[in-house]
């Protein structure tokens, strides 16, 4: 056995051949995986090693065990492999994927006994490309619907922040992800997304604590390093390298001053700037200390309290959506995002049209039949001087009726008719019998006279 060659995987690329992944056993327990081809006594098994290929050659005397993978039992794993789809894929990305690599595979191989999987892979594309195209947006794992995207475009951003805060962390890189953090907590405070970036940093914190601990020690070896490399240069060269250098400091100056302009905790630093270092550890340390006492419970009900005012303002539901956000702003009172939806709400629930229970308006028009708010009918008069018009509305220019007691408690509902005789025919008795009265009393007078 020995190795033949090392190619970039890029020139392979194009040979269906390499998308096998075939295996070679061998006598003495070595295992290898790759496209084998049959060379006379031998195999050639080109390996896949990042971004080269290493191509072997294996004496088939030494093999123990040679399996063969079918092209289309590769290719359909490869393509199963593209499900679950990454999150925030464009519409573009689903078709290039279907175009190149699915419809492909199914002309290819019409009735293979591997297309089940490429079929649940297309049909998993396809769906969500609708969805996408639809003004959906797939978040973590979840689809938020385009509607929600109109309301909760707040949380979504917040959202999209604490994901890249995650992938930071996952490719080790903790001050990276305490700027995603950073962020959100400047931008977004109120989020749902902001108790669970506070929970994922601060377990992050002592590997940033660690982290900028080396950079202090490498710091002056770097700038050593840095000299030494400048001073080896041709002087062109030298030139364009420390116009690079300047432009990366000037970069880094302009950052660490918007991050003290909006009082970020624990500031960037430069690797050959060691006082920068020291600052980002200062503020690391209080970092800690800080999260550590922040309440998680009371942000994640504050935050979900901010997103169904969020809600409510989309649905016009203006007194609700001005008790939430008050009610967040006793809690985050110096965020400005918070201020505006305040004062949003507020002028929102003054200006428009109200229909809650105990608003203004909801139980002051006057009663239907036109008659007193007691029902009674007057004496002097047997019947109404004049019936009220059934459609007739309150002139704007004429002051409402003022009800008993205040609209909270009132509650307006129209008499019914038959409910009124009892009261009428006791009228009408107590006038016969005062006519009685007064007739013995003039006919007993007329006697004595």
């Amino acid at each position: 056995m020995k190795s033949i060659r090392f190619l970039l995987a890029a020139a392979l690329t194009a040979s269906p051949a390499i998308l096998r992944a075939d295996t070679l056993k061998l006598k003495n327990g070595k295992v290898y995986e790759g496209t084998v081809t049959e060379v006379g006594d031998s195999y050639e098994i080109a390996i896949p090693m990042g971004k080269i290929v290493d191509h072997q050659t294996v004496k088939k005397a030494d093999v123990a065990e040679f399996i063969r993978t079918l092209p289309d039992e590769k290719e359909s794993k490869d393509l199963a492999a593209l499900v679950p789809t990454a999150d925030a894929m464009p519409a573009s990305a689903y078709e290039a994927v279907l175009k190149e690599k699915i419809e492909p595979f199914l002309k290819k191989y019409p009735v293979s006994k591997f297309r089940a999987a490429v079929d649940s892979a297309a049909k998993t594309y396809r769906d969500e490309l609708a969805r996408v195209k639809a003004g959906d947006l797939k978040l973590d794992g979840k689809w938020i619907a385009a509607e929600e995207l109109k309301w909760n475009d707040y949380n979504v951003k917040a959202q999209k922040l604490l994901l890249q805060l995650r992938g930071h962390l996952k490719a080790g890189k903790p001050m990276e992800a305490y700027q995603a953090f950073s962020a959100i907590e400047t931008g977004h405070v109120a989020s749902t997304a902001y108790p669970t970036a506070v929970a994922e940093i601060s377990k992050a914190m002592a590997k940033l604590e660690s982290a900028l601990e080396a950079a202090a020690t490498e710091q002056p070896a770097k700038v050593i390093e840095r000299t030494k490399m400048l001073a080896g240069l041709t002087a062109d060269k030298r030139s364009a390298v420390e116009a690079a250098i300047k432009e990366e400091l000037t970069n880094f100056q302009t950052r660490l001053a918007e991050e003290k302009k909006n009082k970020v905790p624990l500031t960037t630093f430069y690797p050959y700037d060691l006082s920068s270092i020291k600052e980002s550890m200062t503020g690391a340390k209080k970092e800690i200390t800080r999260l550590a006492g922040l309440d998680l419970a009371k942000l994640a009900t504050v935050s979900t309290k901010f997103q169904a005012g969020l809600k409510d303002m989309a649905e016009k539901a203006y007194i609700s959506a001005r008790s939430s956000f008050e009610e967040v702003a006793k809690f985050h009172s110096k965020d400005e995002t918070v201020k505006k939806m305040v004062e949003a709400a507020k002028a929102a629930a003054a200006t428009a049209p109200r229909t809650e229970t105990g608003t203004p308006g909801s139980a002051t028009a006057p009663p239907a039949t036109g008659l007193p708010a007691t029902g009674a009918v007057p004496a002097a008069k047997p019947a109404p001087a004049a019936a009220p018009k059934p459609a007739a509305a309150p002139k704007p220019a004429e002051p409402a009726v003022a009800p008993a007691a205040p609209p909270t408690e009132m509650t307006v509902s129209e008499p019914e008719p038959e409910n009124n005789l009892p009261k009428f025919l006791m009228g009408g008795a107590g006038l016969l019998a005062l006519v009685g009265i007064l007739a013995k009393v003039l006919g007993k007078k007329k006697s004595e006279d």
